[in-house]
């Protein structure tokens, strides 16, 4: 276990900062703090999508809680850093298409979490969820930066004290601001996002000065805007603000969240900091020594690491819990949707077009009446389906977001924006000599934001800079005109601006849908029983290209 210290307790002792106390008081106090974050609705260690078990669960940390409880005789704080609510079939058939109680939820009650920042995925299924969601918690929905327009004040609660032991603690929670960048306004209806260094500079000495709180934990759903190692900006200050809160005065440790990261416990500005990477993988362990001092109660030392959940059997209150309701979500994949005459893979669908993202493109073309749809895969884990019966299995698969529709209007010079900047990700080609090309990509770029384009054909030159990649854009044949106007339907997070993409956030809206694009996948594939799987070839990346080498680094979900 890694071992570090802020201070030491002899020279403490030394300067003659710990104070003599009343007969009996204590001078140390030891604590545990125990945090998780971007449990995405992993309850249970099995992966609905692709009918397999897994090494990971809400059941595990269950688990590795009990194990902890069990080895100590002082106080444990359980916190988490939210995106809880959203992230697989299980949690959302059961907590959201079903009307029930949210399986994650209920987990977290019964292992006795004490607080949760609010994520942005928290946002996704709308307010009314939230707050369903925040009622049935036994435990608070922290967020002091997400402010309610008609009071000013925070629209959940802020913060929350917790005497351990002999100290008080004060446990602040913040959201990711990027809010509005990714969900639709109706979603955080009446709610706006302040920056999260901005609400800890006000927070953080209320809790210091007004409430005399001798430690300061920040749950914080967002990740680090810095490389932690060189400093160096990674270009993400618009959603992430670990890094800030990190320099904010008064914090004591700092539990983030949101980029997807396994960052084990470490000193960051003299600020203990740590992500425990997501889905319910790792959970974050950090022990802390306090003593008392002339000034009250102060660190001595801490120890911390991220303990894997793979190591540990699921815990059989959560599996006997949900075994019922698991049964219903299989039977429910498992019913059919159509058929398929070939097989279909989301391999190289970034090297070339290919018949699973032109099956995106054609759900949206037929359920907007749009002209031009604008779409990318969500992810590389979709199963490859062979010829045959297709599932609601795959279709969640392939569509791992709750995403919904709108169409915009753009012109001309507005969409080859759009199509140059899902173009940074084609940073440049290695050729050889009797071995083809290879794809050079921006491993700033998201895999899930490399958008294209269907409705009209265009070209992709990664050797030319960025900006003017795109060429060769024709509609029905004939080059694209500046001032042409289409109607081009994307999901709701791209129209949100998720992604940044120019003009799509601003952009006139003329039609938006309800309905969630697995149920209109699942349609569609109902309606062109059987499915015949092709690709129209509308865009090139040229030359020939063999290979796309894997970004270096994470992917996380938005």
């Amino acid at each position: 276990m890694r071992y570090s210290h802020r201070f030491s307790a002899a020279v403490l002792i030394a300067l003659g900062l710990v104070v003599a106390a009343p007969a009996g008081a204590a001078q140390h106090q030891e604590i545990t703090i125990l945090h998780t974050s971007d449990i995405h609705g992993h309850v249970l260690p099995f992966d609905d999508a692709r009918n397999r078990p897994v090494s990971y669960s809400e059941a595990q940390v269950a688990t590795v809680v009990e194990q902890i409880r069990k080895t100590v005789d002082h106080p444990i704080l359980l916190l988490d850093s939210g995106d809880t609510i959203q992230g697989t079939p299980f949690e959302q058939f059961i907590g959201v298409r079903w009307g029930q109680p949210s399986p994650t939820i209920a987990a977290m009650n019964l292992i006795g979490y004490e607080a949760m920042a609010v994520g942005n995925h928290e946002f996704n299924f709308g307010l009314d969820v939230l707050r369903r969601d925040q009622h049935e918690a036994r435990f608070p929905f922290l967020s002091a930066n997400t402010i309610s327009i008609k009071t000013g004040k925070p629209a959940f609660q802020p913060y929350i004290i917790k005497m351990e032991g002999h100290v008080r603690v004060g446990i602040l929670g913040l959201t990711t601001p990027r809010i509005p960048g990714w969900e639709m306004p109706a979603h955080y209806r009446g709610l706006r996002f302040e920056p999260m260094d901005e609400a800890a500079r006000h927070w953080v000495p209320i809790l210091r000065r007004q409430k005399h709180c001798d430690l300061v934990v920040v749950i914080a759903h967002t990740g680090f805007e810095r490389d932690l190692t060189t400093g160096k900006s990674n270009g993400s200050e618009m959603e992430n603000f670990a890094w800030r809160l990190s320099e904010v005065p008064g914090i004591d440790v700092l539990l983030t969240g949101h980029t997807h990261i396994n960052i084990p416990p470490r000193l960051l500005h003299g600020v203990i900091v740590s992500q425990p990477w997501c889905w319910a993988r790792r959970v974050t362990r950090i022990d802390l020594d306090l003593v008392r001092t002339a000034s009250g109660w102060k660190i001595a030392s801490w120890k911390g690491e991220n303990l894997s959940t793979a190591d540990v059997p699921p815990d059989p209150r959560i599996t006997g819990m949900f075994k019922a309701d698991h049964q219903k979500v299989i039977a429910a994949l498992d019913g059919p949707v159509g058929h398929v005459t070939a097989p279909v893979s989301v391999h190289g669908c970034r090297l070339h077009d290919c018949a699973a993202l032109d099956l995106i493109h054609a759900v949206q073309l037929e359920a907007s009446g749009a002209q031009l749809s604008l779409a990318s895969l969500l992810t590389d884990r979709t199963p490859d389906l062979p010829a045959g019966p297709v599932t609601w299995r795959w279709v969640y698969a392939l569509y791992v977001y709750p995403n919904t529709l709108v169409s915009v209007r753009l012109t001309g010079a507005q969409i080859k924006d759009v199509l140059e900047h899902a173009a940074l990700y084609d940073a440049g080609l290695d050729c050889r000599a009797g071995a083809g090309c290879t794809l050079l990509t921006n491993h700033h770029v998201r895999k899930y934001n490399v958008d294209t384009m269907e409705g009209l054909s265009y070209r992709i030159d990664p050797t030319r800079p960025a900006g003017h990649r795109i060429w060769d854009i024709r509609y029905h044949g004939k080059p694209l005109k500046p001032d042409q106007t289409f109607t081009v339907v994307c999901n709701n997070y791209r129209a949100a601006g998720g992604g940044g993409f120019p003009h799509l956030s601003s952009a006139p809206v003329v039609w938006h849908s309800s309905e969630e694009m697995t149920d209109l996948i699942g349609d569609y594939l109902k309606r062109h029983d059987p499915w015949t799987p092709a690709a129209d070839g509308n865009w090139v990346i040229a030359p020939h290209l063999e290979a796309e080498p894997r970004h270096a680094h994470r992917q996380h979900p938005n």
